[in-house]
């Protein structure tokens, strides 16, 4: 089971996600739908520990995901839409990039 309280997510002064909160049973199986810019992939991003939340609490199957997060993101799994690359950087600055946003050593 996920449960999402009173996620947000502010970058400066733009809100991209704003009070979410949600449920998803075991089993069901959940959907994001909406325009471009309505914080899907945000929200998104923050479910994966891609991008930390300004507020809200995450969890799954009644476990932080702040506290909790190796064992759960061991338990799950995602694709997202698009990775997001920079065009400057080498394949091998990207992996060491996304390793240590993972909290892993490059």
């Amino acid at each position: 089971m996920l449960t999402v309280r009173g996620l947000t997510k502010r970058f400066g002064e733009f809100t991209a996600v704003d009070d979410l909160s949600f449920t998803v049973e075991q089993g069901q199986v959940y959907g994001f739908l909406g325009q471009n810019g309505a914080g899907k992939s945000t929200t998104i991003r923050m479910l994966l520990t891609l991008i930390k939340p300004t507020a809200g609490e995450i969890t799954f199957f009644g476990n932080s995901l702040e506290k909790n997060r190796s064992a759960i993101l061991s338990q799950i799994g995602a694709i997202v839409e698009k990775p997001d690359l920079y065009k400057y950087l080498t394949a091998q600055e990207h992996l060491n990039l996304f390793a240590r946003f993972g909290g892993r050593r490059p």
